[in-house]
C-alpha cells in the first residue's frame, strides 16, 4: 500500500537495526514513530475500497461503488442542475453520470407524442467538470424516441440539452455562457426522470413553457443569504428567442396543429431567426428546504422580420415536509400580433396550470413481508395526485392522473399511474388523427447511473 510505502522510508532507518557505534533511539522518537503507524493503519481500515480501487486502476482514478454512495439530501422538489448523483469521478476533476427511461402506455395520442405499447424513452448523459476552482463545465447529451403520430419507429434524436461554461466570481455572481437550460419556470430545471413523480409531463411544461427548453446565450446566476433559513436565488440571461413566424408567412406547425406552436417553434442553439435578442430569467426565494417560490419570464421577438413579440410568465411553487410534497406551476403565453401575423394564424394567447402533491415512505408491515425487497436502505412507495389544465387560445385540456410509485432505492423507480383525460387538446377522430386520446395506464422504470 502507498501509505505503509511511504512510511517504511521514515521508520526504517531509525527503529531497523542499529549500526556499530549507533546509539538507541530516545523513547520519545519511538513513541511519536508508534503514534504514526497507528494513524496510518487506521486511515487504512477507514478506507479500504477507495484505496483497493486506486491501486487497481492507478491515482487518476477513483470509483463510488453504488452501495458506497451517499443519498442527496436535497428534497426532490428543490433539485437543480447540480444535484445529480455520480458514480464516477475521473481525475478528481470530472463528474459522469446519467439517467434512463422505459415506459408503456395504454394509449396513443400524436399531440402529446405518445405511442402506445413499450418505448424506451430517452437516455441522458451527464458530464461535469471541475477545471479550476472558479471555473466548470457541465453538460447533457439526449438520446431519446419521439413519437409523431405518422412513423412510431422513428430513429433516436441526439441533442444538446445543456453545454455551459461558469466563471463564478463569487457565489453571489456566477457568469454563464453556452447552451442553457432556460430557468422558465421549475419543471424545465428539475425535469429528470428519477426525480419526477408520474411518468409524463404536465400539459402546461409540454405546451406553454416548452419543457424542455435549451438556448445559447450568456447570463448570470447566484444565490444571496437574507438571514436565517431564507435565501434569494436569480438566474438571468440573453438567448435568441422563439422561431414562429418565417417572412413568407409560414407558421413553425401547419395551421391545424396550431396547439404546438410553441413546442416546434423553439429555437435552434446553432442561431437566430432575427437580429434581436430575447431575456430570460427567474427569481426564487426558499425557506430552507422546505419551501419555494419562483417567478420567471422570456422575453422576445418571434417572428423572421422581428415585428412582434412573445411574453411567458411563469410562477411556482415547491413545498416538502417530512413525507409530504406539494408542488405546482402556472404560466401564460401571450403573442403580439400585426395584421401579417393575424392572417398567417397566430394565436392571440396560451396559459395552463398544474398542482401535484404527494407523500413517501414504507408502511412498517411491508418489511417482514419480503425483507430483502421493501427492507433495505431507502426503499420507499409513494402516492401521488396531479391535477393538469391549459387553454391554448380556446383548445382545451384537462388531466386527472393518480399514481403509485416503488424506490427500490433512492435513484430508481418504478411507476403507475392511470391518466383520466375529460378533455384532449388538438383534434380527435380528424384526419389521420383516428384513435388518438390520453385516457389509459402508464407504467415507467426510470434510473440514474
Amino acid at each position: 500500500m502507498t501509505f505503509f510505502a511511504a512510511g517504511s522510508l521514515i521508520l526504517f532507518p531509525v527503529i531497523g537495526f542499529p549500526q556499530d557505534g549507533a546509539e538507541a533511539a530516545p523513547e520519545s522518537e519511538i513513541e511519536e514513530l508508534r503514534r504514526r503507524i497507528e494513524t496510518l493503519e487506521e486511515l487504512l481500515r477507514s478506507r479500504p475500497e477507495e484505496l483497493q480501487l486506486a491501486e487497481e486502476y492507478g491515482t487518476g482514478i477513483t470509483l463510488t461503488p453504488p452501495w458506497g454512495r451517499t443519498t442527496l439530501e436535497t428534497p426532490p422538489p428543490f433539485r437543480g442542475i447540480f444535484d445529480k448523483p455520480f458514480l464516477v469521478d475521473l481525475w478528481g476533476r470530472a463528474h459522469v453520470g446519467g439517467y434512463s427511461e422505459l415506459d408503456y402506455h395504454s394509449f396513443k395520442d400524436g399531440f402529446l407524442g405518445i405511442p402506445d405499447g413499450f418505448r424506451m424513452h430517452r437516455t441522458n448523459l451527464f458530464l461535469f467538470t471541475e477545471l479550476s476552482e472558479s471555473v466548470r463545465f457541465g453538460s447533457e447529451i439526449e438520446f431519446e424516441t419521439e413519437f409523431d403520430g405518422d412513423d412510431p419507429s422513428r430513429d433516436i434524436e441526439v441533442s444538446v440539452e445543456m453545454a455551459f461554461a461558469d466563471w463564478a466570481i463569487y457565489d453571489e455572481f456566477v457568469i454563464r455562457a453556452g447552451a442553457i437550460l432556460v430557468p422558465l419556470g421549475r419543471m424545465n430545471l428539475n425535469h429528470d426522470g428519477p426525480v419526477r413523480e408520474l411518468t409524463d409531463r404536465p400539459l402546461v411544461s409540454h405546451f406553454v413553457i416548452p419543457t424542455t427548453l435549451t438556448e445559447a446565450g450568456v447570463g448570470a446566476y447566484g444565490a444571496l443569504s437574507l438571514g436565517g433559513n431564507l435565501s434569494l436565488a436569480y438566474e438571468t440571461y440573453l438567448v435568441n428567442g422563439f422561431n414562429l413566424l418565417a417572412d413568407d408567412g409560414t407558421l413553425a406547425v401547419p395551421i391545424t396543429q396550431r396547439a404546438l406552436l410553441l413546442r416546434q417553434g423553439r429555437t435552434s442553439i446553432g442561431g437566430d431567426n432575427n437580429d434581436r435578442v430575447a431575456s430570460t430569467g427567474r427569481v426564487s426565494l426558499a425557506l430552507g428546504r422546505y419551501a419555494e417560490f419562483g417567478g420567471s419570464w422570456h422575453a422576445g421577438e418571434y417572428d423572421e422580420r422581428a415585428d412582434n413579440g412573445l411574453r411567458i410568465l411563469a410562477a411556482d411553487l415547491a413545498l416538502a415536509a417530512g413525507p409530504f410534497a406539494l408542488e405546482g406551476e402556472i404560466a401564460q403565453a401571450e403573442f403580439s400580433r400585426d395584421a401579417f401575423a393575424r392572417t398567417s394564424g397566430v394565436p392571440d394567447d396560451y396559459w395552463g396550470f398544474y398542482a401535484q402533491g404527494s407523500t413517501s415512505g414504507m408502511p412498517p408491515f411491508f418489511a417482514p413481508l419480503l425483507p430483502h425487497v421493501f427492507g433495505r436502505e431507502g426503499a420507499s412507495f409513494s402516492a401521488v395526485l396531479r391535477y393538469d389544465r391549459i387553454d391554448l387560445d380556446g383548445d382545451r385540456a384537462e388531466a386527472l392522473e393518480p399514481g403509485i410509485n416503488f424506490r427500490p432505492a433512492p435513484d430508481t423507480v418504478f411507476k403507475f399511474s392511470y391518466r383520466f383525460g375529460f378533455k384532449n387538446v388538438g383534434p380527435r377522430g380528424g384526419l389521420g388523427m383516428e384513435g388518438f386520446h390520453d385516457d389509459g395506464f402508464v407504467f415507467s422504470i426510470s434510473t440514474y447511473f
